[in-house]
């Protein structure tokens, strides 16, 4: 803004020139106060330029509706949606979401920079505000515990941080390598010492607690229990409280949200399936879940928009008050969040009913449409000599990324290891997708449900190699050799045929199609794993964290199997 651009503001925020939009007579929420106030909102430039009584080039009389700010998600991952950023945007945009802060690390611990770099100018020119933080753990464990396409340094954290659209350091989840003061650990948190810092911290509590708050994360996204919530705010984190695809968090976290300890708190998805997103919603269905569980709208709205725009360091947004960017969203309803109108930078951008105008393609870089490089595999890859009569098997924990342990009976055939379909046992494996050489390791998973066929995906956080779960090992190569195939997608097979299948080519994590085509083959595909037996009500996102190995219990890797809480590699037989 220069000063002929400021002084113009100044005139219509003084009421001496009209603005060129005005939204009269609205009900708005003042998110600083908590009080509702009927006011004009003069907006000019893109900015609010006052609020009072105001005229306009332009006005629009919204006196039956109710004004609040646009919603920020305060930590979610792109990738997670498989779709395209451009895509993406435009199903957000529709939900009230304005802003979003993005953690690149699944890219990036596939493609690394190339990545990054592909995210941050595929949003460059979007309908929403999309900022980035710079990703800490890339690789997110040792290569001894498993195999990723890239890492990010230190000297590229630097690098990152230094552009504009990187607001702080994603989320440290290296919580071992910080008690143990691993330098290639501490050194990229000192980069970013002067910056914000998210943590990831799940079940971290007492003097570990401390000392990892010494490091400088001030936020988490992975609490579960509210007494650990309530610890980690009375010791100064910002708590953002998931309500994502898997992990459902708000109904034990939001009876932290009283009067003092909600401006510390935000509602964020941090991993929704697309499906979730266009049948419920985006941060307007956590708004209405939690208005729905007797919370206070005005503290939920706060953690939906001042709150993360101050932590953050975004004062330009947030708020519906003078010198802040004019991103709006018009209510018919508060209480069921019925959004007819969305206003952003001071344009209407959306409103109720009406298609979406369309968003240009940015094409990905060609390395990321062949991310795939592992060699197909056979069904003899996958068979396994039963060498004691107990083993571990991971015991998927409903509604959650983690996960238990379980030490069973071995199930044998002839000395070989196969899936018990009557204990809900079932092998699971991992294939190293960045060697050409067939590299993997196989378990045993209890409480996927599949009675017959087998699944398999590329995402699998973090380093998205190809995971699969499965009955007989013919279904389990076919379903992994589908996915290479693809370049990278979903697919369940069932006595040697392809029954639905979503090709993910960019990076393995997303579709080059748009979002209708999408979201109608991901409900083909959770219908027919359902029809197979599967018990997650999302199979996809439920097998894609049994593979991450920082968040506990025992989790798979195509180096083994991964007890967390050690952080170490343990052996499957007991």
């Amino acid at each position: 803004m220069d000063y002929g651009e400021l002084y113009e503001l100044i005139q219509v925020a003084r009421g001496i020139e009209p603005a060129e939009f005005v939204l009269k007579n609205a009900e708005i929420v003042n998110v600083f106060t908590g009080a509702f106030e009927t006011v004009d909102i003069a907006i000019h430039r893109g900015v609010i330029a006052g609020v009072g009584r105001y005229k306009g080039s332009y006005e629009r009389d919204v006196s039956r509706s109710i004004i609040i700010p646009g919603f920020i998600d305060a930590h979610m991952h792109i990738e997670t949606s498989m779709l395209r950023p451009e895509e993406l945007a435009i199903e957000l945009i529709k939900h009230g979401t304005t802003t979003c802060i993005a953690d690149p690390h699944e890219i990036a611990n596939i493609a690394g920079i190339t990545g990054i770099n592909y995210l941050l100018r595929a949003t460059r020119d979007v309908p929403i505000d999309f900022f980035f933080m710079a990703p800490s753990s890339v690789p997110s464990v040792s290569p001894d515990i498993e195999t990723t396409g890239a890492g990010i340094s230190k000297d590229e954290i630097a690098m990152l941080l230094s552009d504009p659209a990187f607001i702080g350091l994603g989320e440290v989840m290296d919580v071992s390598g910080i008690m143990a003061g691993r330098p290639s650990v501490l050194e990229k948190i000192l980069v970013a010492q002067h910056d914000i810092i998210d943590g990831h911290a799940p079940e971290l509590k007492g003097k570990r607690l401390n000392a990892y708050l010494i490091t400088g994360p001030t936020s988490d996204h992975e609490t579960a229990e509210l007494a650990e919530g309530l610890e980690k705010i009375g010791k100064g984190m910002f708590l953002l409280v998931r309500e994502s695809s898997v992990a459902k968090n708000l109904d034990k976290l939001l009876p932290a949200a009283n009067y003092m300890a909600a401006r510390n708190m935000a509602l964020v998805t941090d991993g929704l399936s697309l499906t979730d997103v266009i049948e419920h919603g985006h941060i307007d269905s956590i708004v209405r879940k939690a208005i729905v569980k007797g919370a206070d709208i005005r503290l939920v709205l706060q953690m939906v928009s001042i709150n993360p725009s101050q932590h953050y360091g975004l004062h330009d947004r947030g708020a519906i008050v003078p010198g802040r960017i004019a991103d709006l969203l018009i209510l018919e309803d508060l209480t069921e969040v019925y959004i007819r109108t969305v206003v952003k930078n001071g344009v209407i951008i959306y409103d109720v009913g009406q298609d979406f105008q369309y968003v240009q393609e940015y094409k990905p870089p060609v390395s990321l449409e062949n991310s795939i490089l592992t060699s197909k595999v056979k069904p003899d890859d996958f068979a396994l000599t039963a060498k004691r009569k107990r083993v571990r098997a991971i015991k998927i924990v409903p509604d959650e990324v983690v996960t238990g342990e379980e030490v069973v009976a071995t199930p044998t055939v002839n000395g070989m290891i196969v899936s018990d379909r009557r204990a809900d046992l079932l092998k699971i494996a991992v294939v190293n997708r960045y060697s050409h050489e067939v590299k993997l390791f196989v378990g045993l998973v209890k409480g996927f449900g599949l009675h017959s066929g087998a699944i398999a995906s590329s995402v699998a956080h973090d380093a998205h190699n190809i995971v699969v779960v499965g009955v007989e090992d013919e279904d389990i190569a076919m379903a992994v050799n589908t996915v290479i195939d693809m370049q990278g997608g979903l697919v369940v097979v069932d006595n040697g045929e392809v029954l639905a299948s979503l090709p993910l080519r960019i990076a393995g994590l997303m579709s080059e199609e748009e979002g209708k085509e999408v979201y109608n083959k991901l409900k083909a595909l959770q219908q027919v794993a359902k029809e197979l037996g599967t018990k997650p009500s999302d199979p996809f996102m439920a097998l894609s964290f049994i593979t991450l190995a920082t968040v506990p219990k025992l989790k798979i890797t195509d180096k083994g199997l991964v007890d967390v809480s050690i952080g170490e590699l343990v052996n499957l037989f007991v």
